[in-house]
């Protein structure tokens, strides 16, 4: 049997998004049964049966030799036929899968001498297989990297849990509602809003309900930082609140499946995990067609350039429409 090592440093990091597709992945690993898989523990490691935990230190992006030097002992020591990694570390001479969600840092100006995007670099330059989770990002992983065989190169979207993500009844949603103190119509926001290089392109969205006279809705933020920037507040249409929440799966899904919208105006994404999940849920999508973004959306979202405040505008005004969102919805 094939001995996999992976490296579970995605969730010493944290990285929510990444974390829980790692998570459905290492599920269905361990009961397909045709690995013997060992994972290396930095932190807040998922309790998956069949899997072999060992512990190892946390990665400070500051010592890239000594840290793959010892994924490599441990490699030896188990006899390791593959490594993967949930994020962007490698060994020193065992088999390498990488599974590369984007790249994000290299086409949007990140400061790519911090030592995790040069990890990343280092592991793409080692790695003698890539899984890359859209076909957009496979493009730029070849586009970036032009020494890389494409036929090395190949995709898998990202599926999601549809025990979780699936249209719940409306007593459900209105029990959640009812908890949350959610009186009003929502848009609802997903991740992060800052303005990393601008691909997140959030200011797009609230330029966009600046613009409207009268509004009848709130906003729901899930995720991303725990405070929305003064600025943004002061240019809300009067009577919109801003509702922030931390939440479960199960309670992210009856958020979907409550709101007016899900509002998703990136530039750019590896692949989109929430407008799938949103669509699973019954929720209707506003976001824009760059990159992954129309890839995962295909032609059940509402599509916007991504460039014109009066097109976000009209595209929060119409997906308002009763038709629209039913029309949306299926």
């Amino acid at each position: 049997m094939t001995r996999l090592l992976v490296d579970g440093i995605s969730f010493q990091l944290n990285d929510t998004d990444i974390a829980r597709v790692w998570c459905s992945v290492l599920e269905q690993l361990a009961q397909a049964g045709r690995f013997e898989i060992y994972f290396l523990d930095r932190g807040n490691a998922p309790e998956i049966d069949g899997i072999q935990y060992i512990p190892f230190p946390r990665n400070l992006f500051a010592h890239n030799p000594a840290d793959s030097m010892l994924i490599q002992r441990i490699c030896d020591h188990y006899a390791i036929d593959v490594f993967t990694s949930t994020y962007y570390t490698s060994p020193m001479h065992t088999p390498m899968l990488l599974v590369v969600h984007d790249m994000i840092p290299e086409l949007f100006n990140f400061d790519l001498s911090q030592r995790i995007w040069m990890e990343k670099d280092a592991a793409i330059s080692y790695a003698q297989r890539y899984l890359c989770v859209s076909e957009n990002t496979r493009r730029d992983l070849l586009a970036l990297y032009p020494e890389i065989p494409s036929e090395m190169a190949t995709m898998a979207h990202c599926g999601i849990d549809e025990v979780v993500f699936r249209q719940r009844n409306a007593s459900a949603i209105a029990n959640f509602q009812t908890k949350h103190a959610l009186e009003r119509p929502y848009f609802l926001f997903v991740g992060s809003r800052a303005q990393h290089g601008g691909y997140e392109n959030s200011d797009l969205f609230f330029e966009a309900l600046a613009r409207i006279q009268k509004a009848d809705f709130d906003i729901l933020y899930v995720g991303g930082e725990h405070e929305v920037r003064q600025h943004i507040l002061d240019t809300l249409p009067k009577g919109v609140c801003c509702n922030m929440l931390e939440l479960t799966d199960d309670e992210l899904a009856l958020a979907y499946g409550g709101a007016l919208a899900l509002v998703y105006p990136f530039l750019y994404e590896g692949f989109a995990m929430p407008i799938i999940e949103a669509m699973a849920s019954g929720c209707p999508v506003i976001t824009t067609g760059h990159g992954s973004l129309a890839e995962a959306a295909d032609d059940a979202a509402l599509l916007i350039d991504g460039e014109s405040v009066e097109e976000m505008h009209q595209a929060l005004m119409r997906i308002q429409d009763t038709v629209l969102r039913e029309t949306l919805r299926t």
